[in-house]
C-alpha cells in the first residue's frame, strides 16, 4: 500500500479492484491511476484469498483477489486505504463502506467504481443528498481514464472493456448498458454486438 494517508479521488470497491487487477491494462492503471479503497474492501479481499486455492489460474477471480491484495500491500503502488468509521458488515459491506466514505469525505472523491446496480443507486442517492459532483461508474471506466489520458490506444481500450465483460460474465443487457454510460467512445468496429448497447 502506498505510504502515507493520501486519499486519491477514485474509490473502487472489492469487485472493481479484482476485475481491474485481472485485466491486461493493470500495469498502466497501477502506474498512472491513484486509487483509494476502504479497510472493509481489503478485509473482503483477504477473505476471498483465504477461501480459495493458492494455485488459482491467472485471470480467475481468486487470482485477481490475490493480485489486488498484493497491490494494496505494495508501497510503490498508488493504492491507499482509508478506515471506515462505524465499520459495516454483511454481504454488501464493501459497497456500504464506499457510501460512508462519500458521506463523510465527499470533497475527496471524484469517482466511485463498482458494478452492483443497487450499490450504485445507493451511492448516487448519497451523492445527490449532499449535492456533490461525484460520478458513480462501473469498473471499465478506469480503462476510459487511461484512454482519455492517451495511456492506451482506442483498440486497447475497447478490447480491455470487452475482455472484462466476457471474463466476468457481465454480458446481460443492463450491465453492458451501464458499462457504456458515460464513456464517450464507439467500439462497434472492434467488439461483438452482444458487448455493446
Amino acid at each position: 500500500m502506498a505510504t502515507g494517508t493520501e486519499r486519491y479521488p477514485i474509490l473502487p470497491d472489492t469487485d472493481a479492484l479484482i476485475t481491474v487487477t485481472n485485466s491486461s491494462s493493470r500495469p498502466q492503471i497501477t502506474d498512472h491511476v491513484g486509487l483509494t479503497t476502504t479497510n472493509v474492501c481489503k478485509q473482503e479481499l483477504k477473505r476471498h484469498v483465504k477461501n480459495t486455492r493458492e494455485t488459482a489460474s491467472e485471470g480467475s477471480r481468486p487470482h485477481g483477489s490475490r493480485t489486488a491484495l498484493e497491490a494494496l500491500e505494495d508501497d510503490e503502488t498508488p493504492l491507499t486505504q482509508v478506515t471506515s468509521v462505524l465499520r459495516p458488515d454483511g454481504t454488501d459491506a464493501g459497497e456500504e463502506s464506499l457510501r460512508q466514505e462519500v458521506m463523510q469525505n465527499p470533497g475527496t472523491v471524484d469517482y466511485v467504481i463498482l458494478i452492483d446496480g443497487g450499490g450504485r443507486r445507493s451511492i448516487r442517492r448519497a451523492v445527490d443528498d449532499q449535492d456533490e459532483d461525484i460520478r458513480v461508474v462501473v469498473p471499465p471506466f478506469l480503462f476510459y481514464i487511461l484512454y482519455d489520458n492517451e495511456l492506451i490506444s482506442r483498440r486497447e481500450f475497447c478490447e480491455a472493456c470487452g475482455d472484462l465483460l466476457e471474463r466476468e460474465g457481465w454480458t446481460v443487457y443492463n450491465v453492458v448498458k451501464a458499462v457504456w454510460e458515460g464513456i464517450l467512445n464507439d467500439c462497434s468496429d472492434i467488439l461483438d454486438d452482444h458487448l455493446l448497447t
